[in-house]
């Protein structure tokens, strides 16, 4: 009987010993204990964008060089020309250009997205700082192109407060590129407005 009562005894001291010194870790401060960091997209792209942007402008191709029927996934490319079209959708969120190129004979419609929503990871295909090896699952790597996309919103598209009164101004933009029948669509990392 004494057996008993001392193991009951144990077990309840145990029982309060565990009890006291289990730690509740709030939600999202697990990496402080496991080392493990939660992804951040915007960190990612944000500390990658000027290396990102300095690649695409050092690999951007003249219009008249590439085959632009087969541009796959993003090609950096470079377009100087006239502002033709402003578009503007969505409650002014999906704005865009057409450019007309100087010295190009072709049949290609050359639009320039100009968010602030942007379609598309031509961007992120057209750099090589980081691949889909370096994250965790597809999800982070969609995150990652979003958040260049953003960036560069922030960056390039956003400080120039581009509206209907650039129809007719000559434009140089340097960006990543798909093509899409007879169009080529340009996401910017560059635009230069005389």
């Amino acid at each position: 009987m004494k057996a008993k009562i001392f193991a009951v005894i144990i077990i309840i001291a145990l029982g309060a010993f565990v009890a006291n010194s289990a730690k509740v870790i709030d939600k999202g401060t697990e990496g402080q204990y496991t080392g493990v960091k939660a992804f951040d997209a915007s960190e990612s792209s944000g500390s990658d964008w000027a290396k990102i942007s300095e690649e695409i402008t050092t690999n951007a191709a003249e219009i008249n060089a590439i085959d632009l029927n087969a541009l796959g996934a993003g090609k950096a490319i470079k377009i100087h020309g006239t502002v033709s079209e402003f578009s503007s959708k969505a409650g002014g969120k999906r704005k865009s250009i057409i450019i007309t190129p100087e010295n190009y004979s072709g049949n290609m419609i050359f639009s320039v997205q100009l968010g602030s929503v942007y379609t598309g990871t031509s961007v992120r295909d057209s750099q090589t700082i980081k691949k889909f090896g370096d994250f965790t699952n597809q999800t982070e790597w969609s995150q990652y192109a979003k958040a260049l996309n953003s960036q560069l919103d922030k960056d390039v598209v956003t400080p120039l407060a581009i509206n209907d009164s650039i129809k007719g101004k000559t434009i140089t933009v340097i960006g990543a590129a798909v093509s899409s029948g007879n169009q080529v669509n340009i996401t910017p990392v560059s635009i230069v407005i005389e």
